[in-house]
């Protein structure tokens, strides 16, 4: 899996075509990939999945992306700050 920025669509959603086993596990590295570097995508869903003319699979759509300790920081603010309002 690549990493690309500010690319034309490549291919077709995964909503379009049936996914392999092998594409799926491409996938799969990919996401453990963003997540080694503490970026979590927050919107994996089928139309955010692209797959060209090869099957090479492109993970697409990172505008809700955040860093793992930044939402670890936002639960925990939101956890606080409804144990504050519960006072």
């Amino acid at each position: 899996m690549s990493f690309v920025i500010g690319m034309n669509t490549v291919g077709t959603s995964l909503s379009e075509q049936k996914i392999k086993k092998r594409q799926k596990s491409r996938a799969i590295k990919g996401l453990e990939a963003i997540h080694k570097h503490g970026i979590l995508h927050n919107d994996i869903q089928e139309e955010n999945i692209l797959i060209n003319d090869n099957g090479d699979i492109y993970l697409i759509d990172f505008g809700m992306a955040s860093r793992a300790d930044t939402k670890k920081k936002r639960k925990l603010f939101r956890e606080e700050q409804s144990n504050i309002l519960t006072c």
